[in-house]
């Protein structure tokens, strides 16, 4: 075990990603069921999804980044797309002036307080088809169900599809006890952080990470990592209702979005 650690520490620090950048299971989706979820390109290229907040900022996780903290030239953030092939129109395509990420995270190995904002040049047009998400920072419910959405892979095998079309699917909260002797004798599990597992394994999967997780159509967290996809192992998410989570997006939000 301590070998398989150490394995996925150094695989982390290679990649700049967890082992499951983090649909398994669900099935197709419509954008316009989700206008809020946007996906996150490095200089064109797909890296990671993300929920549009505020006009101007959109949450995702900080391992998405890849180190970047601060003033950024290279990412933009494109709304409304079904399927990651699709003709994107200008309109719907924003450039990202600068990114914040949690202070203390640690890309190596920890993925704790896997949290960033973006701040966008300018602001999409919410009176258009692109809308924002509601944030919950309250305490989920025992067992919630709740929605996960991405165009992350849908089995744990590469390469991964250029044209990968919107998923979501239907996972419910796993105990936090039961989180920690799970997953968590993996890689640490921490109060920033909860688990959430469907039917038949149903998780995300590589390419759904920093996209949404919600309960009653509220952003409840971040998808962070996992072990796989579809492996039986419980997802983790960054938790918006902790502390220190709370007050980081609540800050950045009223002051720069």
């Amino acid at each position: 075990m301590l070998k398989l650690f150490v394995w996925l520490c150094l695989l982390r620090f290679l990649k700049g990603s967890p082992p499951q950048a983090k649909i398994f299971g669900g099935d197709l989706a419509s954008i316009a069921d989700y206008p809020h979820l946007v996906n996150v390109r490095r200089r064109g290229q797909f890296k990671c999804g993300g929920s549009l907040i505020t006009p101007t900022c959109v949450l995702t996780a900080a391992h998405c980044m890849e180190g970047r903290n601060g003033f950024v030239n290279d990412l933009t953030v494109h709304a409304q797309q079904q399927c990651l092939g699709d003709l994107v129109l200008e309109e719907h395509v924003r450039t990202v002036w600068y990114a914040s990420v949690w202070p203390k995270f640690n890309l190596r190995c920890n993925y704790d307080s896997d949290i960033a904002v973006l701040k966008l040049t300018r602001p999409f047009d919410i009176a258009g088809k692109a809308s924002l998400v509601k944030l919950d920072f309250n305490e989920l419910p025992a067992s919630a169900n709740l929605t996960i959405v991405g165009w992350g892979l849908t089995k744990d095998n590469w390469p991964f599809n250029p044209n990968q079309c919107l998923k979501a699917a239907q996972v419910h909260l796993v105990p936090q006890q039961v989180c920690l002797t799970t997953i968590g004798s993996m890689s640490p599990v921490t109060e920033n952080m909860f688990c959430a597992i469907g039917k038949n394994a149903t998780d995300a999967c590589p390419g759904d990470s920093g996209g949404s997780i919600l309960f009653e159509n509220r952003l409840s967290g971040i998808v962070s990592w996992g072990n796989g996809c579809g492996s039986g192992y419980p997802g983790v998410y960054t938790r918006l209702s902790s502390p220190a989570m709370t007050s980081f997006v609540k800050y950045f939000i009223e002051r720069h979005c």
